[in-house]
């Protein structure tokens, strides 16, 4: 899901007054726009430093050629003249040079359209719904946020993978370790913004299955148990589960009713309570289970989760080479 801390006050305060990085600096290096760093310093009360008047040597004739004719946002031109983005606002106004509207403004790197491939389309809902936050800017934004954050470096890699064609990808270590990641994609990627079973992949098993191999790539895990092989999947929202369970068994792969450890309202580890009760799926039957994972097998895009994909596959076909041979 999307980092807060990444805005967090005291990393915002560490940036700015003891590294004396400015607020465009900042915003570069978070890899988001100024405007909402002024925002964030605004609701932490954070006071901005004082500064001076730049001496500007940017005339009207190269402000409208950078802004107008070569189009660039004013986070490329504040970058290009070493020039405040405040000061370059100031600047258009003053030339009463005409603005682009605030979505146009915010495109300030050039962003590819989604593929329209459907199977991609699938798993990366699929995987949305289990470990990413995604987000417009703003009400009428072009562009739409996709973050998130793991201590995990294949989950990172993955991430990088889905979305390094489509714009530039934010990869950022936190002094936990933790690592942030960030891109922002264009309105063709909209159907990301849904937080609902998508009702369209029912109509293709292999839709489906690649809505759950990407689900799974976020939530899921193919583990051990006592020398046991068992597929694992977990959310808070159970109406996913439950419709992914309808569609296992309607597909011949049979499996039990999602369950919850009933922990809603019950502390965590750090002391805050559950807000809603964590549900899971899970297959053991090692017939069923070979079916599944041979249907996710060339969908599975985590690098963890193929190695262990494929030790299960290797594990139930030997254990039923034994049987057979007894």
């Amino acid at each position: 899901m999307l980092d807060k801390t990444i805005f967090s006050k005291r990393l915002l305060k560490q940036l700015y007054e003891k590294e004396k990085l400015t607020t465009f600096q900042i915003a570069k290096e978070l890899g988001c726009s100024q405007t909402t760093i002024w925002k964030k310093f605004k609701e932490y009360n954070l006071p901005l430093r004082l500064s001076g008047r730049e001496k500007i040597n940017l005339t009207k004739k190269e402000l409208y050629n950078l802004y107008i004719t070569k189009k660039l946002s004013t986070w490329k031109i504040g970058e290009k003249t070493k020039i405040s983005r405040s000061t370059i606002h100031r600047k258009l106004k003053e030339f009463k040079i005409f603005t682009r509207d605030r979505s146009d403004s915010h495109l300030i790197y050039p962003k590819k359209d989604f593929s329209r491939d459907l199977l991609e389309k699938a798993y990366l809902i699929g995987f949305k719904l289990g470990d990413l936050g995604v987000k417009k800017q703003y009400p009428n934004s072009k562009v739409i946020c996709v973050a998130s954050g793991s201590t995990i470096k294949e989950q990172i890699n993955l991430i990088n993978r889905l979305f390094e064609r489509y714009n530039y990808v934010w990869i950022k270590k936190t002094k936990t370790n933790k690592i942030n990641v960030q891109t922002f994609l264009n309105e063709s990627f909209n159907f990301l913004l849904s937080k609902e079973f998508p009702l369209w992949v029912e109509k293709n098993g292999k839709f489906f299955f690649s809505f759950l191999a990407g689900f799974s790539d976020a939530e899921g895990c193919i583990r051990k148990n006592n020398k046991i092989d068992y597929y694992s999947i977990g959310n808070y929202n159970n109406k996913i589960l439950f419709r992914i369970y309808k569609n296992l068994n309607k597909l011949g792969i049979k499996c039990n009713k999602p369950r919850s450890d009933n922990r809603k309202g019950k502390f965590n580890s750090e002391g805050y309570p559950y807000r809603s009760n964590y549900w899971s799926i899970r297959i053991y039957d090692k017939k069923n289970l070979l079916k599944l994972l041979l249907k996710l097998k060339p969908l599975i895009k985590h690098e963890n989760k193929i190695k262990d994909l494929n030790n299960s596959v290797s594990n139930i076909i030997k254990r039923n080479d034994k049987r057979n041979k007894k």
